[in-house]
């Protein structure tokens, strides 16, 4: 009986440990199969926007500084004839146009990644895959507009290298996007500001 007695005890205690084991197990894998949250959701996407439209706005101001800087002082030379003027001015613009895009590819490229990391909840699943989609179509089409940019051998030839590029149809598609995406969450009743109406263009 005394026997008895114990090996009951210690099968009590191990059915208890396994038990314990089982609920923890349990918890573990509910926790990770949870579905994302919306709050925690728009937190991530507005964070990660935040921090681009900052870096993109402060190299799109930075381009256009130094392009308005340099062509003043090219204008200011008074050595320099008309026909060399015009010239340097075509070369500096298209230096630094080159140079915007290619700084403002790898900020989208980012954002890209950042915005392609949060969980994303079922009710705007396909609004976000489209904006996410929309972001990767404008990283794509900059390196063509970066090489018609530095094809250009006119003032208006660059300007019309970006406005006729992908890159400038796939800002109004970003645009739109963001938009979609805005409203699928306020239709679950929240409200998600990814800032669509900034766009950093040259």
């Amino acid at each position: 009986m005394q026997s008895g007695g114990i090996g009951q005890r210690h099968w009590g205690v191990r059915c208890r440990s396994v038990a314990a084991l089982s609920t923890v197990a349990v918890a573990v894998v509910t926790a990770c199969s949870s579905p994302a949250t919306l709050d925690s959701y728009i937190g991530s996407m507005e964070s990660a926007t935040d921090a681009y439209v900052v870096e993109s706005q402060a190299l799109s101001f930075d381009y256009q500084s130094s392009v308005e800087d340099g062509v003043r002082a090219l204008v200011a030379d008074d050595e320099a004839d008309d026909e060399d003027t015009e010239a340097a001015a075509i070369d500096l613009v298209r230096a630094e146009t080159v140079g915007y895009l290619a700084q403002l590819g790898d900020a989208m490229s980012r954002y890209g990644a950042a915005i392609t990391g949060p969980e994303v909840p079922g009710s705007v699943r396909d609004a976000h895959d489209d904006y996410v989609e929309a972001v990767g179509f404008v990283v794509g089409a900059l390196p063509a507009a970066r090489e018609s940019v530095e094809a250009a051998a006119t003032l208006d030839g660059i300007q019309r290298a970006l406005t006729a590029s992908g890159f400038a149809d796939g800002q109004l598609r970003w645009t739109a996007m963001c938009s979609s995406l805005e409203q699928a969450v306020r239709d679950q009743g929240r409200g998600l500001d990814l800032q669509c109406n900034v766009e950093p263009t040259p």
